[in-house]
């Protein structure tokens, strides 16, 4: 090869190696620059977002503690609180973002700075900031000052009734719910004081539970409330279902007797103590009970009064009117007698597998066939 073409071609490769480098360099700096903006990109959505954090509080010792709310930010990984600042809710500066922002309900938490990096639970966004939504009751209205939430109650009832209802009971779920009870008070029939408050709300049975309208701070219980309250003045009246005591006489309503009609030779049949766990569900007073073996006097004599077919069944007497929702059931399982009583007859209503014995017959029904009998006809 002559000399001058060696001199070209080793012009070529070196111009070759020099576009090869030229283009290498221009890649590595092109992917290097993007890998860099990306690593820059994560460490930005990995940085957690500054803010500035304003506390306004409220002068209800009793109210939420919004305390607890700023230790959960401030432990959070995801924002950095770089600045902080507590103001009485009758300052001017926490006035202005009262009205600025809307604010409806204190104590609460006002949030700003790096808003589009945080995304918090129980925030909303308002114009600039940030603002804690999740305030429960009792609460202070920002607007009126009232404290809402802090709920009075007052019980009524009557020492003569051990059976009535106990709404100490239905305060302490209203507690464990969440419900402030501020002030709690309770008299007896007897006292004036009592009687009073009768006449004042107008009240029929006891006993009874007033519940101050402070409780619509809680809604769900409110409406609740609304569907099993009259509403009268500025309390709920809740008056007890049977058995309860009547205002205008004292009585005593809805006591009734029960009576089992038992076979005692019939051991397949089924155990008619069953009926006093269902006759619980209605909230039935007893309050006596007997069993009657149909065999003795007092069973053939309630047999041929109310024309008994099957046993075992039972007989309630007493006050049993007064349970609505007892009244609409019993006519698909029983009859109301002539002379008040309630006769249990549709034992097949039961279920199935339920043995008893036909009266007439003396037949052991509801057996398998291959089920052996125990009694003697």
């Amino acid at each position: 090869m002559k000399k001058e073409d060696l001199n070209k071609f080793i012009f070529a490769g070196a111009f070759v190696l020099l576009g090869i480098m030229l283009f290498n360099s221009f890649f590595v700096f092109s992917v290097g620059s993007k890998l860099s903006t990306k690593i820059e990109e994560a460490k930005e959505l990995a940085r957690p977002a500054e803010l500035g954090l304003i506390k306004i509080e409220s002068s209800c010792s009793d109210c939420f503690d919004i305390d607890e709310v700023v230790k959960v930010l401030k432990d959070s990984s995801d924002i950095e609180i770089v600045k902080e600042k507590s103001l009485l809710r009758n300052s001017e500066n926490a006035i202005k973002i009262i009205n600025n922002y809307g604010i409806e309900k204190l104590p609460t938490i006002v949030l700003a700075g790096e808003i589009e990096k945080a995304s918090i639970q129980n925030f909303k966004q308002v114009d600039d900031v940030l603002v804690f939504m999740n305030i429960v009751a009792p609460y202070e209205d920002a607007i009126t000052k009232k404290i809402m939430g802090k709920v009075s109650s007052i019980m009524i009832n009557d020492k003569n009734c051990e059976v009535c209802t106990d709404f100490s009971l239905a305060i302490n779920n209203l507690k464990q719910d969440g419900v402030f009870i501020d002030k709690e008070e309770e008299f007896d029939f007897s006292q004036t004081k009592a009687k009073e408050l009768i006449d004042k709300f107008s009240i029929e049975k006891l006993p009874a539970l007033l519940l101050s309208d402070n409780i619509d701070a809680y809604p769900s219980i409110a409406q609740s409330l609304k569907q099993t309250a009259s509403k009268k003045q500025n309390y709920y009246v809740i008056e007890s279902q049977a058995p309860y005591v009547e205002t205008g006489n004292g009585k005593i309503r809805g006591l009734v007797d029960l009576s089992m009609l038992d076979d005692s030779t019939c051991l397949e049949c089924y155990d008619v103590e069953i009926h006093k766990s269902i006759l619980a569900r209605f909230a039935l007073a007893i309050d006596e009970e007997e069993k009657v073996d149909i065999s003795s006097e007092k069973g053939k004599q309630s047999i041929s009064k109310y024309d008994i077919e099957s046993a075992p069944t039972i007989i309630l007497t007493g006050d049993l009117e007064v349970y609505d929702n007892f009244n609409i059931v019993w006519p698909q399982v029983g009859t109301v007698e002539d002379d008040g009583a309630y006769v249990f007859r549709t034992i097949n209503s039961m279920g199935i597998g339920i043995v008893y014995k036909d009266i007439s017959t003396g037949e052991i029904k509801g057996l398998s066939p291959t089920t052996p009998t125990g009694q003697s006809s």
